[in-house]
């Protein structure tokens, strides 16, 4: 099987079963797998990018906010439909995602990062200013609904699997986009940029588009954002610490792999949340059983702690690792 048969297959799977499980689950986990999708489609989103070409965005979560309020601001004082919101939201991530690739990728290295992380900070402090319009650090609620259903576990079903669409579509395209012509000149970029250049290929093109690209499916997912919490909060929509997630993510999963990407984002978003959910059991030691809630206080160092050892032990990423034992294994058969 091809690599890129075999990255659709992996796509394929993965979707499938998230879509499956949805209705198995109860409701604090769908919430939770809800809002791993969303993040899913950043962890792709920022892949395109940093992952293909090898220039790292510490400021990705700018282009959230772009068409995060974008979108909320338009359908709170001019009450557009969500129908039209969303596209311009996405339409606005673009532009800035064009505006700003233009000179920063003549940067390279830390360079290229400073400027990146600039961004949102800078975004951060525009939005405290405009605070009668943005609503500031305490943000903006009334957005319309994405799934404006009377019903709670309709309505929870609605944006689970609005999201599991726009995640699936977004995998697609970039898994598509990568494999293509266009996705081997971006790592052909990222290992030798003057090489490319000898060849006569135009790398700012190629650096650019995957650039804008980029911003869009980011975009994307901040518009979605807006209206599936039905408000527009600065903490998610310009949270660093949310841009430094995007890279871990990434990484964890396989850098340039997309579908590594994908799964990155749920383990990221997930695992926390498994850690409290064991926090809640109790081990059959003794009459009354062990008690594991001290583990609550510690879930989220337990939880980056193990990422540190899994990124000791698979440094290439979770899908290279995995797809590397399966050839091994098949070769082991054959011989």
């Amino acid at each position: 099987m091809s690599p890129r048969a075999l990255k659709f297959l992996v796509l394929g799977l993965t979707v499938l079963i998230v879509g499956a499980i949805g209705p198995l689950l109860p409701s604090k986990w769908m919430t939770t797998l809800t809002y791993a999708q969303l993040f899913a489609v950043y962890a792709m989103g920022w892949d395109i990018l940093s992952g293909m070409t090898g220039q790292i965005s510490f400021g990705h979560i700018f282009f959230v906010a772009v068409a995060g309020y974008t979108t909320g601001l338009l359908n709170l004082y001019l009450h557009w439909p969500i129908w039209a919101t969303i596209p311009v939201g996405a339409v606005m991530a673009v532009v800035a995602g064009l505006l700003f690739s233009v000179p920063a990728l003549r940067l390279r290295g830390p360079y290229f990062s400073l400027v990146t992380l600039i961004l949102p900070l800078a975004a951060a402090r525009l939005v405290i200013i405009l605070a009668d319009w943005t609503g500031g650090e305490l943000g903006k609620f009334g957005v319309a609904a994405l799934c404006p259903l009377p019903d709670f576990k309709a309505n929870q079903y609605c944006n689970y699997y609005s999201l599991w669409g726009l995640m699936t579509g977004v995998g697609l395209f970039l898994v598509w986009l990568s494999t293509s012509r266009f996705g081997k000149i971006l790592e052909a970029i990222r290992e030798n940029e003057e090489a490319v250049e000898a060849a006569g290929i135009n790398t700012a093109k190629y650096k650019i588009f995957a650039f804008v690209v980029s911003a869009c499916v980011v975009g994307l997912g901040g518009a979605f954002s807006v209206h599936t919490n039905e408000a527009v909060f600065f903490n998610s929509l310009l949270s660093l610490t949310s841009s430094i997630e995007m890279i871990v993510a990434s990484v964890i999963g396989g850098m340039g792999t997309i579908v590594g990407a994908l799964w990155g984002g749920f383990l990221v978003r997930g695992g926390e949340q498994v850690i409290r959910e064991i926090a809640q059991l109790k081990l059959p030691i003794g009459a009354e059983g062990l008690a594991l809630s001290f583990l609550e206080r510690w879930a989220t160092f337990i939880f980056f702690a193990l990422l540190l050892v899994l990124l000791f032990f698979a440094r290439q990423g979770l899908l290279p690792l995995l797809t590397g034992l399966v050839r091994r294994k098949r070769y082991a058969s054959g011989s």
